[in-house]
């Protein structure tokens, strides 16, 4: 496979993962089995996702820690806790399971899932924000439509999306739920599908974007220690 039908591939990949993690905090629309079907699937594709970046996991133990690396490092350790402690908790609270066993439920507070599960929506999305460079440099080479704007345009359109973001977060108690004071609650008929769909897309663009530019400022920065390091020494 040539290096950019992969890069495509994981592409696609991601794109899917995203629409079932979105679809997956509709869990009053969909209800407890479609729930628990698009979970499954959801971890299936997580491990997909682990196994085609295996070169990442193969170079763990080689080189320094600091950083970018350090903190990609993080990340993914902690997504990882996510992952389990959402599959965990879902598995032990899961009607499905429960009418196919007779196996009593509930050995874990349902909050447990419902904290998990945001955790792992805000580090998905930082996880996102870390690797937007790659993923833009491929979107926009399959399709036109992925232009850059220009600075002070991309800037612009940043802030408001990702105001609107974390006025979303708060709005929906996203973090209250990450402290596992919630369980999923029922869905409320009044509001527009179309408006959840957005708002949640919006947290994972706030947080992404939040990672996304710490990362840039980060490297700025070291460049510029760098630099002065250097003219210090040349001194």
């Amino acid at each position: 496979m040539s290096g950019s039908g992969r890069l495509s591939k994981k592409l696609a990949l991601d794109g899917v993962m995203l629409a079932l993690i979105l679809a997956e905090f509709a869990y009053g629309l969909t209800g407890s089995t479609v729930h628990e079907l698009l979970g499954l699937g959801l971890v299936g594709l997580f491990v997909l996702h682990g196994g085609w970046n295996w070169r990442w996991f193969a170079g763990l133990g080689k080189g320094r820690y600091r950083g970018v690396r350090l903190t990609t490092l993080a990340i993914n350790a902690s997504l990882l806790v996510s992952v389990v402690l959402m599959m965990v908790s879902g598995i032990v609270n899961s009607e499905l399971l429960f009418r196919a066993t007779g196996i009593e439920r509930d050995w874990i507070p349902r909050a447990l899932h419902t904290a998990s599960a945001h955790w792992f929506l805000v580090l998905a999305s930082i996880h996102l924000g870390l690797h937007w460079t790659q993923i833009m440099a491929e979107a926009r080479r399959l399709s036109p439509v992925f232009l850059r704007l220009s600075p002070p345009w991309g800037v612009l359109a940043t802030v408001v999306i990702a105001t609107f973001g974390l006025h979303a977060a708060l709005d929906r108690s996203l973090y209250a739920r990450m402290m596992a004071y919630y369980s999923f609650g029922d869905w409320n008929f009044a509001e527009s599908i179309a408006g959840f769909f957005v708002q949640y897309l919006a947290i994972v663009a706030f947080h992404a974007s939040v990672a996304y530019y710490a990362l840039r400022f980060g490297r700025s920065l070291r460049t510029r220690t760098a630099g002065a390091e250097s003219l210090i020494e040349q001194g």
